[in-house]
């Protein structure tokens, strides 16, 4: 089945994928189930069909990567194309200041071995900064509102990344934005990394971009983190600033994110944080607080995320900045990976 076949179904909410954007240091793991999967067997039940649907759209996708590589002449067995993976996730979420949010995202990437290992087609329905321009904080499955709703972009291209390694490397990627009118990007990364997360992980990323919407621009990154309390919680803090030929001036965000994993695939999550930029007429944005818990319900690859919020929110100046009291439920569908990630969808 062709690319165009698997985002299509994408577009009806069946196909997705979930991945780390590559400079992202690594959510703390979670210890393994205390259930095996073989154990549980036994007669068909009603809720089989999660089953049905969720290896279905497995089988699509990684048969859509084998049929698209082939295009280049691939002759590699259908083993070769099994590591897609991806994640669907439908969210609702609620506030004070800008009332109920649904959304649906999702992301898929495949790999394409007739041109290189480190080579990945991918699709997905993404925030446009948060992919292309790497200014907003990377979300499991929704957007950081630090931007405009319209920057939600449904995406597809092709990246190129480097192994992770001490020192330095380089990540890229192009694509199109699949809507009319069209609208075709470019990105490049260059990324130093040194240390661990045990005994504290630098990175520093910065990015050149183009799209033809956007037009050039560039984005500074760098996160530190690191385990405590024997190594049970993962702190981590980033600070991002980015600047476009579109922009209104600097922009960019400052965050410390706590991740707590814990047994049976389960995870806490606390986030502080602030936004804004330089030429709008409200500088700051907004600043605030959220927790998030997430757990697999029903299936190891189904994870269900609850969260709350406090922030402090405005836009425009004759607004009064006052508290913003928030809540939220996510569902996140996994497929092609048995890893449970801390890191929660809903921020």
């Amino acid at each position: 089945m062709p690319l165009l076949a698997c985002v299509a179904w994408a577009f009806t909410g069946v196909a997705s994928a979930q991945v780390q954007p590559p400079a992202t240091p690594q959510a703390v793991p979670t210890p393994p189930p205390t259930q095996a999967e073989n154990e549980r067997q036994g007669p068909e039940t009603d809720d089989q069909w999660l089953d049905r649907a969720q290896e279905g759209v497995y089988d699509m996708v990684w048969k859509s990567a084998m049929h698209l590589d082939r295009w280049f002449g691939s002759q590699e067995p259908p083993a070769a194309y099994q590591g897609a993976s991806g994640s669907l996730t439908p969210s609702l979420l609620w506030d004070q200041f800008d009332g109920f949010q649904p959304k649906l995202r999702f992301r898929v990437e495949m790999p394409l071995p007739s041109l290189n290992q480190r080579f990945n087609a991918f699709v997905g329905r993404v925030d446009r900064d948060e992919y292309i321009a790497e200014s907003v904080p990377d979300s499991g499955s929704l957007p950081r509102q630090y931007g405009p709703i319209e920057r939600e972009q449904t995406l597809a291209g092709i990246s190129y990344r480097t192994p992770p390694k001490q020192g330095s490397r380089f990540d890229a990627g192009a694509g199109i934005r699949l809507r009319f009118p069209l609208d075709p990007y470019v990105k490049g990364s260059y990324v130093y990394e040194r240390g661990d997360s045990m005994s504290g992980l630098l990175s520093l990323r910065e990015t050149a971009f183009w799209q033809n919407s956007e037009h050039a621009g560039v984005t500074s990154r760098a996160d530190l983190e690191k385990l405590f309390l024997r190594d049970l919680w993962l702190l981590r803090w980033t600070t991002s600033i980015s600047f476009s030929e579109r922009s209104q001036g600097v922009y960019g965000y400052s965050a410390i994110t706590a991740l707590r994993g814990l047994p049976n695939r389960r995870a806490l999550a606390f986030e502080a944080g602030i936004d804004g930029s330089s030429d709008m007429p409200v500088p700051v944005h907004e600043y605030g607080v959220k927790a998030a818990y997430r757990q697999a319900v029903v299936r190891d690859w189904l994870v269900m995320e609850v969260r709350t919020s406090v922030t402090w929110p405005r836009e425009k100046v004759e607004q009064v900045r006052s508290s913003s009291w928030g809540v939220g439920i996510g569902f996140e569908m996994f497929f092609g990976t048995d890893e449970f990630l801390a890191r929660p969808v809903t921020f």
